[in-house]
């Protein structure tokens, strides 16, 4: 009886064990995840026509640091056949044999940077190390800013995933943390045209030059995209020259006409995307003035009456009564 009493005793006990392992476990992974364990943010910079990647180091551990893995997931346990490479492109100027140029990555004094498996696989990840054992260790409480890699073309995967941390000694010696993207805010954009008001000029184009304000957190040089022209009115295709969407073009030319007695209003939107992958949208109008003209009229001036000239009446005379001269009878007497 007592034999039978003392097994589910005995299994209870290893089941109240496994519990309080258990939550020793997660306690110690809470505390962990509570600003107890290295933290790895990035953000990113448009550098030289390369994007630039660069990852801050916060050692809250009570260990050193030795190496700093970016786009390496071990998954925090003792089973290497299942860790992975995270990342896809490799860096601007990469060598088989020479590795990454000096050119395209900067590292902390006494650190060095190398690439891990490039060409086994797809895939690969790039990591930070101590050169030797004199080489400054990242020291519990400490942060370094010095690591940087550089790429010919945007890859989302430098910003996100996994880093694997290793320890000078003491367990664990290797601890995969979370990226942490540092960079979440986009930039702020103004776009300004010019001219921004045209007059309509009988189907004439106007050439328009677009300027920019642009202020970001991080990145100085975000990348300035032309998005779309539309107007509040129907458009032909022949209405708008010289434009490339989708690129930054900052000159086009637009036609000074409309089809309404109110004028045409062309509305420019452009898009700012820092490295980090934020993007800000923002617009500007050049409106197309009408003008109707008032069509030149002869002054109206009131007639001047024609009036007949009064001249003085022409005095009517009776002429004079012709005298006849009197006849002298001629004499019948004979001459003698």
């Amino acid at each position: 009886m007592k034999q039978n009493m003392t097994i589910p005793m005995f299994r209870l006990a290893r089941a109240a064990s496994l519990v309080f392992a258990f939550l020793a476990f997660a306690a110690v992974n809470i505390a962990r995840a509570d600003n107890t364990q290295p933290a790895v943010g990035v953000y990113a910079l448009h550098t030289g026509g390369k994007i630039s990647y660069h990852y801050r180091v916060i050692n809250n551990s009570q260990q050193n640091i030795t190496a700093v893995a970016i786009g390496r997931n071990n998954r925090n346990d003792k089973d290497p056949s299942n860790d992975t490479n995270e990342l896809i492109d490799l860096p601007a100027g990469w060598n088989p044999k020479l590795g990454i140029p000096s050119t395209s990555a900067n590292s902390p004094t006494g650190w060095r940077v190398s690439l891990i498996a490039p060409e086994e696989n797809e895939t690969h990840s790039i990591a930070w190390e101590v050169i030797n054992e004199r080489s400054p260790r990242l020291l519990a409480g400490q942060s370094v800013n010095k690591m940087s890699i550089s790429l010919d073309k945007a890859d989302n995967n430098y910003m996100t995933g996994h880093a694997l941390i290793t320890y000078a000694e003491g367990e664990p010696v290797n601890l995969t943390v979370p990226i942490e993207r540092l960079d979440r805010t986009p930039p702020e954009l103004t776009v300004n045209l010019s001219p921004y008001t045209i007059m309509s000029q009988g189907n004439k184009f106007v050439a328009i030059h677009a300027t920019f304000t642009i202020k970001d957190d991080y990145d100085r040089m975000p990348e300035i995209r032309l998005e779309s022209i539309t107007a509040n009115e129907p458009m032909d295709a022949s209405d708008i020259r010289d434009v490339s969407i989708g690129l930054d073009d900052r000159y086009f030319k637009f036609r000074a006409v409309s089809k309404t007695p109110a004028g045409r209003i062309y509305t420019v939107t452009y898009s700012a995307t820092d490295a980090s992958g934020n993007q800000a949208i923002a617009s500007s109008t050049v409106t197309v003035t009408v003008t109707t003209a008032t069509p030149a009229t002869k002054p109206v001036t009131a007639p001047v009456p024609v009036t007949k000239p009064v001249t003085a009446p022409v005095p009517v005379t009776t002429p004079a009564p012709v005298k006849t001269p009197a006849v002298v009878p001629r004499s019948t007497a004979p001459l003698h």
